[in-house]
């Protein structure tokens, strides 16, 4: 009888200690503010930051920015499609809009003067969803899927993909900060960032018609970086960087 009762004891014991680790765990989790595939622990997407500035004509900031390229070898590998001379005036603009659903679709451009010709670099990510094709994935998800706010240790942050027939691009946010003008000018939110890319290979094959390159998994078009599919760096694997912007006015960008 008493080895009865020692082993029920014993086993009591065990069943309480289980449920302590149990009730930790789950504490861990409901306390966790860790950001899985940008989303928040109940799954919600965080909208870009309040934006309440001026007007862009009265802050003085806008959706463009100069761009400064890391170097111009590294910029004359961007372009790849010819040699550039002594380009100047480097620039990015974006304009961007919510989707509905806190993604962000819309145009990237950069563009830059060389030898008295402004070239223009186009990148795109649509606000629609995907066409549901049977032989394909990720049907009917957003095309921009993967360009959205979420927090970080230094703050909200903002990635995303954006392609051209060329090749793609991450934008990244990773600055953004509310700023006083002077008497002729009103506050403003601006938003400071960099931009990475990765051309296409070259390939006698063309991209579908009905997927942008971060759903295509495989191939010269495959553009897929998984830092910024599942927000876990600033860094895309597989990219170069390219550049870096400075003070644009973020309600004029983000739509």
């Amino acid at each position: 009888m008493k080895n009865l009762n020692t082993k029920l004891m014993i086993l009591l014991a065990g069943i309480s200690l289980m449920g302590v680790g149990c009730s930790k765990n789950q504490l861990q989790a409901s306390d966790s503010t860790a950001v899985v595939d940008g989303n928040t622990a109940t799954g919600v997407t965080p909208l870009a930051p309040d934006s309440t500035d001026s007007s862009s004509s009265a802050s003085g900031y806008t959706n463009s920015a100069a761009f400064t390229p890391v170097s111009l070898q590294e910029f004359n590998s961007y372009v790849a499609t010819h040699p550039l001379n002594a380009p100047t005036n480097f620039k990015v603009t974006m304009n961007l809009q919510n989707n509905g659903s806190n993604r962000y679709g819309g145009t990237v451009q950069i563009s830059y003067t060389d030898t008295g010709y402004t070239y223009n670099g186009t990148f795109t990510a649509g606000t629609g969803n995907n066409v549901s094709i049977k032989t394909l994935k990720d049907n009917d998800t957003p095309e921009a899927q993967f360009n959205y706010w979420y927090s970080s240790s230094s703050g909200p942050v903002f990635s995303g993909f954006f392609q051209d027939s060329y090749g793609s691009i991450v934008v990244i946010v990773d600055k953004y900060v509310s700023v006083s003008g002077g008497d002729a000018q009103g506050g403003a939110n601006v938003i400071s960032g960099s931009i990475y890319y990765k051309n296409f290979a070259q390939s006698y094959a063309t991209q579908s018609p009905y997927r942008k390159c971060w759903f295509i998994y495989d191939g010269p078009y495959n553009c897929r970086s998984s830092a910024i599919i599942n927000k876990t760096s600033l860094v895309p694997d597989g990219y170069r960087k390219l550049g870096t912007f400075s003070y644009m006015s973020k309600s004029a960008v983000f739509q």
